[in-house]
């Protein structure tokens, strides 16, 4: 169930020690009942832990564990209303009136009765209901006598352990430090079927082959990654993949609408050259035979030597969807007691794996363990989580070896015995937001800040705080929670996103928590009712539905779900559906959910229910609306007095003006509208001193509206994004000041923005330029700011609070500036950053020169390191940039030394790169990609880059230098030199004009050549010629007969026409395999 037990018990326990004196003080006769409340659960809490345990197997504990939960969540209800009672009071104008005329003149044992006699109904009905609660925890406590649980008096750990971390919609991404095993599998791969169960990692190797440098030269930018899922939609669908088949610069851009015949020719227009596609996860055959098969094949049959990979658990399935003669199948193995070990070692701290003698003297335990795992990769990286959290000695290795679960009759088909062990070991706060992730629709990438505040939303993070240490936020507790199911493997962060703030949980780890919750959580996708059968009399707490209808549907008798689920705290829609009450209804179905905390709304439609009901959830903590139909918030939003979170994204009807009563919304620490999305927000909202992220502030002239300086009293802020600077007027611009963003020591997310003027504005361009710099300087964050964003930025230099020293902005570890149409250079100084490791400069095209300043600050002396920790470069879009200066022999400067990849696109004036790059000290460069340098002629010692990929650079003649490589040439039609490079790997040229192989070929030993080109060169490697041709392909052939393994395709997209299913190979992923063992 999503609320643990012995958590829930713990945070009404907490409510009630919470509550101040004056709340309890107000409500005569109830003060006393809630007090025996608190001793009542208090008399339970030391036996929850034993109830947790055997409800799982014992349908008489489960059915007292329900009892006992539904009575405490009704506390929960009745302990908020109680606060939400005495506040109202509090802030009411009569309240306030009589409290100075009579309250404060009446003896303190008489104000609980003068309360009363205020609000006889309130205080009644609370205590009637405390009364009967305390009732039925009496009843309760009885009953208990039979089970004998067994009391645990030694206070469980409420905070995940400290572990090293290590490192489903799927995608294509991989981390390659933790594969094991893998090589070989791949190799054969490429020739045949994967076969296996879920969790055999069918994924893993998908990615594996996905991720191979022969691969990707083969494929380039053309390797599309779909995860299809059982619920998958149509429309979206097409979209992602046209979106991945344009990534590469072709295709133009996804039309809009969601017609499919529009989209499926947008698909195959889209796919330029060969191409590879990954059905992951494929349940049925309908995405592949409705909506791919078409745009897909006529895309194959125009450029042969396409791919299809499909990972799946039914063989049979792939046979409808291709023909048996159509497909090749590897089966994927269990891993080998070696490969298993080399994994369980990955999930384990350095410190114990660096401890090679010690894990030598555990071997023999962990083999024992992995064992106990079946082979199954999952299962092997869920108990390498578990023992994470242990010391590395028998002792405690053996307890998990020879722990009874193990020997436990596996009667659920849904329970895997390693999660289970994993699950147990979890704080019971974290085991609550482990089970409540489950409920998050399959196949959705969500921010890790929207996880946590749902987490908040229910109170779980309150009853992970310790109160033996220092009092620390909610939001700081959950991202602990959010860290410690990464570190133990229970979900997966996403290897593009920074700070692993996008994560998934893959599908087993997902069936596991969904049964583990079912009591209280329902699941129901499209084309089943739920993941389990449903009793009538059922109530649940959290209900999440999905929908892939791609046409509008009414959501099956919602109102009935409404009437029967009342005691719903979480609401989870996603899909196309009508979120309403029915026209013959007389009151709004969500008047039956009054314990509602967290609403989160996608694609359905919803603006009548958010006029209509929103204001009647008086619990309500977290709204979501994503691609809805809302067109405003109701006015009577401020009747929201617990609302945390508001946050509504892509609703295209939205007004954009926040009504007047936001102001009042004290509680309220998120507020995100966007992308996009220009709306108002009234003035006072400074008063929101709670606020942590701002997702996006507009700059309002209007004095109706909140002005920039009402952000300066909003001293918690986290995130912030202002937008829109340089409406700041000249009388107003020591406003920017007043925001006092220096102050907000929490700050850790700023960004930036201005708007681009419209071409009648170009005319006051000085005056602008001149008062965006004054703003901007105005607008110095505090030093310990993590990630810096311009966006827009219509100055001439930069502000000069960025590498000023008396700022310090030494915490700062990305930045990233985009769009500078008038900056001529870019700021100096930026090499002092010390903490710096990602920077993108992009689309400059004032900028013609980046000299010596970048990488040696023009007022340090002294010997120095310049961008210490840089690890990404990336340049793109500087069109009149000439020269970048930087000189090899300036031994005074060390600069970049742990630059890891270079990027640099679309600088078509670049002439050279600069030697101090090229500097043989430079030992950390891997990886360099060159796109649109259309100037450059030679690329020339760099040694330690591995990977170079060269793009439509239709000068560069020499490449040189380069000792370990992986090389790309895609148009490319100078070069004439390519030496020094003895380790070649791999090389792809590409040149649709290519007749002939070009001469620097001879004598390279290259491992691997891919070559495409005219369709006359390829005929010739073909044998497809007449005899008087043959010389020519000898003369051809003579150039490359150093290179190991030689490849040649057409390159024009016409080159050929291949009929049938023949045009592309499908390479089909696939599990079949027995239980794990169990003892």
């Amino acid at each position: 169930m999503a609320a643990v037990l012995n958590a829930l018990a713990p945070f009404v326990i907490k409510m009630i020690k919470d509550m101040s004196d004056e709340e309890l003080t107000m409500l005569l006769g109830v003060s006393v009942e809630i007090k025996k409340l608190g001793g009542k659960v208090e008399s339970l809490e030391a036996y929850l832990a034993d109830a947790e345990r055997r409800r799982i197997n014992e349908a008489r504990v489960q059915r007292w564990v329900s009892k006992l939960k539904g009575t405490l969540y009704e506390a929960t209800d009745i302990l908020e209303l109680c606060h939400l009672g005495a506040e109202e009071r509090r802030n009411s104008k009569g309240g306030r009136c009589w409290e100075s005329t009579v309250m404060e003149k009446a003896p303190g044992c008489l104000r609980p009765l003068l309360f009363l006699l205020r609000s006889p109904g309130f205080a009644h009905g609370m205590g009637s209901r405390i009364k009967e609660l305390n009732q039925s925890l009496d009843a309760i406590r009885d009953e208990m006598s039979q089970f004998r649980f067994e009391p645990s008096y030694l206070p469980e750990r409420t905070r995940p352990s400290d572990a090293t971390p290590h490192s489903r919609t799927t995608t294509s991404l991989i981390d390659e430090s933790a594969i094991v095993g893998a090589v070989e599998q791949r190799a054969s791969a490429h020739g045949g079927v994967h076969s296996g169960p879920g969790r055999m990692g069918k994924t893993t190797l998908a990615k594996k082959i996905t991720n191979d440098q022969d691969v990707k030269m083969k494929f380039g930018s053309k390797v599309i990654w779909l995860s299809v899922t059982e619920n998958y939609d149509e429309e979206r669908l097409l979209r992602s993949a046209i979106t991945q088949a344009t990534n590469g610069g072709g295709g133009g851009n996804v039309p809009g609408g969601g017609d499919k015949q529009v989209l499926s020719q947008a698909l195959v227009s889209a796919l330029t050259s060969r191409f590879l596609l990954v059905l992951d996860d494929v349940w049925s055959d309908g995405a592949w035979a409705c909506v791919l098969r078409d745009p897909v094949m006529v895309a194959a049959r125009r450029h042969p030597g396409s791919r299809v990979i499909i990972t799946t658990r039914n063989e049979e399935l792939v046979r409808d969807m291709v023909g048996a003669a159509a497909y090749r199948e590897h089966h994927v193995q269990p891993m080998d007691d070696l490969d298993a070990w080399s994994l369980l070692k990955k999930q384990l701290p350095p410190q114990d794996v660096g401890s090679e003698e010690g894990l030598d003297n555990l071997r023999h335990i962990g083999i024992g363990i992995i064992r106990k795992c079946g082979g199954l990769p999952l299962a092997i990286k869920a108990i390498g989580g578990l023992l994470r959290t242990k010391r590395a000695t028998e002792h405690e290795w053996n307890g998990v070896l020879h722990d009874p679960a193990w020997n436990i009759e596996k009667s659920h088909r849904d329970l895997n015995i390693a999660l289970q062990l994993s699950y147990e070991d979890l704080p019971p706060a974290l085991k609550q937001c482990f089970l409540y992730y489950s409920l998050i629709p399959k196949g959705l990438n969500l921010h890790r800040d929207g996880i946590i505040y749902m987490w908040m939303s229910e109170g779980f993070l309150l009853a992970g705080s310790d109160d033996a240490s220092p009092r620390k936020e909610e939001f700081d507790v959950g991202v602990s929670f959010y860290t410690s199911l990464i570190r133990r493997n229970l979900i997966e962060p996403l290897v593009t996103v920074i700070a692993e703030e996008v994560s998934l949980m893959h599908d087993v780890i997902r069936s596991f928590a969904q049964f583990m919750a079912k009591e209280e959580a329902l699941v129901i996708r499209p084309g089943q009712e739920s993941t389990q059968p449903i009793s009538p009399s059922t109530k649940f707490r959290r209900l999440s539905i999905e929908s892939s209808e791609s046409e509008s549907a009414v959501l099956p008798d919602w109102n009935s779900i409404a009437e029967k689920q009342e005691l719903l705290r979480s609401l989870i829609l996603s899909g196309r559906m009508k979120f309403e009450p029915s026209a013959s209804t007389d009151s709004s179905s969500t008047n039956r959910l009054p314990s509602l905390r967290m609403l989160w709304v996608r694609y359905a439609e919803s603006d009548r229910f958010v006029h209509e009901s929103l204001g009647k959830l008086k619990h309500l903590r977290f709204l979501y609306l994503s691609n809805t139909d809302i067109s405003r918030l109701p006015d009577d939003i401020y009747k929201l007095k617990f609302l945390e979170q508001i946050c509504i994204e892509n609703c295209a009807s939205f007004s954009g003006e926040m009504p007047s009563s936001i102001i009042k919304l004290e509680r309220l620490r998120r507020l995100v509208v966007g992308p996009g999305a220009d709306f108002a927000i009234p003035k006072g909202f400074g008063g929101l001193t709670n606020l942590r992220t701002l997702g996006t502030f507009h700059v309002q002239t209007d004095g109706e509206w909140c002005s920039l300086q009402e952000l300066g009293s909003l001293s918690q802020l986290r995130d912030l994004k202002i937008q829109g600077l340089e409406a700041v007027l000249p009388s107003s611009s020591a406003a920017a000041a007043k925001a006092k963003l220096h102050d907000k020591q929490q700050l850790r997310t700023l960004t930036l923005a201005c708007n681009l003027p419209r071409q009648e504005e170009t005319t006051s361009i000085g005056a602008m330029v001149q008062r965006v710099e004054e703003v901007f300087d105005q607008l110095c964050p505090p030093r310990h700011l993590g990630i810096l964003c311009f966006e827009n930025y219509l100055g001439r230099r930069g502000p000069s609070w960025l590498t000023a020293a008396t700022v310090g902005l030494n915490s700062l570890v990305h930045l990233q500036i985009r769009v500078l149409p008038f900056c001529t250079q870019l700021p100096d100084g930026l090499c002092q950053l010390p903490s710096l490791e990602t920077m993108t400069i992009g689309l400059a095209p004032s900028i013609t020169h980046v000299g010596p300043e970048f990488v040696k600050h023009q007022r340090r002396r002294q010997r120095m390191v310049s961008f210490p920790r840089l690890q990404f470069l990336s340049f793109k879009g500087l069109p009149r940039w000439e020269e970048w200066a930087w000189e090899a022999m300036e031994d005074d400067i060390v600069a970049m030394p742990s630059l890891q990849r270079l990027f640099i696109h679309y600088c078509n004036n670049l002439e050279r790169l600069p030697s101090g790059l090229a500097s043989s000290k430079r030992v950390a460069l891997k990886e360099l990609r060159l796109d649109g340098a259309a100037s450059i002629t030679v690329l020339e010692n760099f040694p330690s880059v591995e990977e170079l990929c060269v793009f439509n650079c239709p000068s560069l003649k020499i490449i040189r230098g380069f000792v370990r490589l992986q090389l790309a040439v895609i148009n490319c039609p100078a070069l004439e030199v390519l030496e020094d490079v003895p380790t070649l790997d791999t090389l792809v040229l590409f040149d649709p004009a290519m007749e002939t192989l070009p001469e620097y070929l001879r004598g390279l030993k290259a491992r691997q050549l891919e070559v495409g080109c005219h369709r006359r060169l390829h005929d010739l490697f073909s044998l497809n010629i007449d005899i008087s041709r043959l010389s020519d392909y000898l003369a051809e052939r003579e150039k490359v007969k150093h290179c190991g393994k030689v490849k040649v395709w057409p390159a024009a997209s016409h080159a050929a026409t291949i009929q049938g299913r023949q045009a592309v190979q499908v390479l089909y992923i696939c599990v079949h395999l027995a239980s794990p063992v169990s003892n």
